[in-house]
């Protein structure tokens, strides 16, 4: 079984600008969507069948791999990484597999980051609560990064969720004066956002303010409603629900407090 590295140990490796190669053995497609990125990072995309290939070849090295240079390998999980740091390993390359895979380094770099933003918050507002939340907006890579844009532009001071989702989860609805650490679409933390204000209110009573408020589309009251509807229509798919004209919108408003 091959040595194994956690995201934390990776992190300050890179920090430390250790000399070692990072190989993600995923697709490229794959690797092009999200790979560990950084000044000192020496990076290599290649696909896990070309190492598997040493096995079934009875091959004993790669031309694209130096044999004296340590490596760290990843994979989304870690499991594709392991059989291939297994393979490198018994043939004296250096290898070392990152614990979780893309996964976890994703989770990991994202709570550093949301603890460091608070961090450099409190610096400047030590009134500030202790508690806070960090979310995305929306469902896709695409969504978070776009409406995080509008709200740090300062277009977008509004926001509506799916009341029946905080049911089902048993989830407490948010409350004026909460801070949401705002992340990307990578799972970023970027700015940070106060709560001014709650209601919750029918889907077809959401009103013409809160709408432009929202900053999205030409900001209407028409595309809000085709929008939420068809977003709130998904999220209630997911819990066997059904979306209807009257069901409950927790409507909120909040201001920009820090970004970036």
């Amino acid at each position: 079984m091959a040595a194994t590295i956690t995201p934390e140990e990776l992190y300050k490796k890179i920090e430390a600008r250790e000399d070692f190669l990072l190989v993600d053995v995923r697709a490229e497609d794959k690797y092009n969507h999200f790979h560990i990125e950084g000044d000192a990072v020496q990076e290599l995309n290649l696909p896990k069948t070309n190492i598997f290939q040493l096995e079934e070849e009875h091959s004993q090295s790669l031309p694209e791999l130096p044999a004296d240079k340590k490596m760290v390998i990843t994979c989304t999980t870690g499991n594709s990484a392991a059989r291939c740091a297994a393979i490198l390993s018994d043939r004296n390359y250096h290898a070392v597999v990152l614990e979780g895979g893309i996964t976890a380094w994703k989770e990991y770099v994202s709570r550093k980051s949301v603890i460091q933003m608070w961090e450099k918050y409190k610096e400047i507002q030590p009134e500030a609560p202790d508690r806070y939340e960090a979310w995305s907006f929306g469902d896709s890579k695409e969504m978070a990064d776009n409406l995080l844009n509008l709200t740090a532009a300062g277009v977008k001071t509004a926001t509506a969720s799916n009341y029946l989702l905080y049911q089902a989860e048993n989830e407490p609805l948010p409350e004026p004066g909460l801070h949401n650490i705002i992340l990307d679409g990578d799972g970023i933390a970027a700015a940070i956002v106060e709560t001014t204000s709650v209601e919750v209110v029918p889907f077809n009573e959401v009103t013409e303010e809160h709408a432009y408020l929202e900053g999205e589309g030409d900001r209407s009251l028409r595309y809000w409603r085709e929008v939420h509807e068809a977003f709130f229509t998904k999220e209630l798919k997911e819990i066997n629900g059904d979306f209807y004209d009257t069901m409950p919108v927790v409507c909120e408003k909040f201001r920009l407090v820090y970004k970036k």
